[in-house]
């Protein structure tokens, strides 16, 4: 995923993130991003940085916690 997040981008981030993996902050932060997302289709680039790294954590093999 690169740097700078397309909307396409962040419709697959959130639909593909299992919130199962996530610890309590990050699902608040996935619903609350969600949420506003569907409002405003609009994220800051601190929001769209936090879901890239919440994705490779979930998708990068070299990011697995063990």
């Amino acid at each position: 995923m690169k740097n700078e997040l397309s909307d396409a981008d962040v419709d697959l981030i959130l639909d593909g993130l299992d919130e199962s993996k996530l610890g309590e902050w990050e699902k608040g932060f996935v619903t609350s991003v969600r949420t506003w997302w569907k409002q405003k289709r609009k994220l800051s680039d601190k929001q769209k940085k936090r879901l890239g790294e919440l994705w490779r954590k979930e998708h990068d093999p070299k990011s697995k916690r063990t």
